[in-house]
């Protein structure tokens, strides 16, 4: 079930809170806004927290607010026809959450759901485009978070693409362990499936393709934990797709 908090503010928040809430790198996105103005723009947030598997935003809905993730792991899915998906990000705690849809057309592109426990706040959209018309620097930072977010995703659609899977496998091993979990070993929260879904591929063919890795001794895995044995090997599995 989802917990939301109706009072006015996150009552527990610590002062200017959704500076904190962003990592360093990505801070400037709320430090271009004055105090009056930030607190304008999160005068009226709703603290919510999602159970994993549920969806925090919902592809082709319309866009009423953008979420600031404070603590947890969720993924980012393109919804196809068919009942296919693909999933083209993993997000974690200090991401800033609007899924294409709050600047351009007010439709959310994608779908966001709960890997883990996700706490978040929702914040008004309306305030948010008030801000943008009237403070061209919050507008030109929050563009540039945006961009990185589609070249991200670009780039890994790329990848995708012109990669042969244990190319695609590796990519996945490494995404994991250098931007997720930071991490070797890492213990991950995605099933085989979601694994799979990130590598573009059926269950069956991860699964093969990750045996062969392990019997390549390049990686090995127990239970959840997955530990990256040789990772000069896989990169170059990365690199030659």
């Amino acid at each position: 079930m989802i917990k939301v908090n109706r009072t006015e503010r996150c009552d527990h928040c610590t002062d200017v809170c959704c500076h904190k809430c962003m990592t360093d790198a990505n801070s400037y996105v709320f430090n271009s806004l004055s105090d009056k103005e930030l607190e304008y723009l999160m005068s009226h947030k709703r603290e919510v927290t999602f159970n994993p598997g549920e969806t925090i935003i919902k592809q082709n809905t319309t866009t009423t607010h953008f979420v600031c993730v404070r603590n947890g792991l969720a993924k980012v899915v393109s919804e196809g026809p068919k009942d296919k998906s693909l999933i083209l990000k993993l997000i974690n705690k200090h991401s800033l959450l609007t899924a294409g849809g709050v600047i351009n057309d007010d439709v959310r592109q994608f779908t966001i759901t709960a890997i883990s426990k996700v706490e978040c706040c929702f914040v008004d959209s309306e305030r948010l485009h008030n801000l943008l018309i009237n403070n061209c620097k919050f507008s030109y930072e929050l563009l540039r978070y945006n961009n990185k977010w589609n070249i991200d995703m670009l780039n890994r659609l790329v990848n995708l693409t012109n990669k042969y899977m244990p190319g695609r496998i590796a990519d996945t091993l490494l995404y994991l362990k250098n931007e997720i979990y930071q991490a070797n070993p890492f213990t991950v929260q995605l099933s085989k499936s979601d694994l799979a879904n990130m590598s573009a591929m059926t269950k069956e063919s991860f699964i093969r393709g990750f045996k062969e890795l392990e019997e390549s001794k390049i990686v090995r895995h127990e239970n959840r934990t997955i530990e990256i044995l040789n990772e000069e090997d896989l990169t170059r599995i990365s690199k030659n797709g």
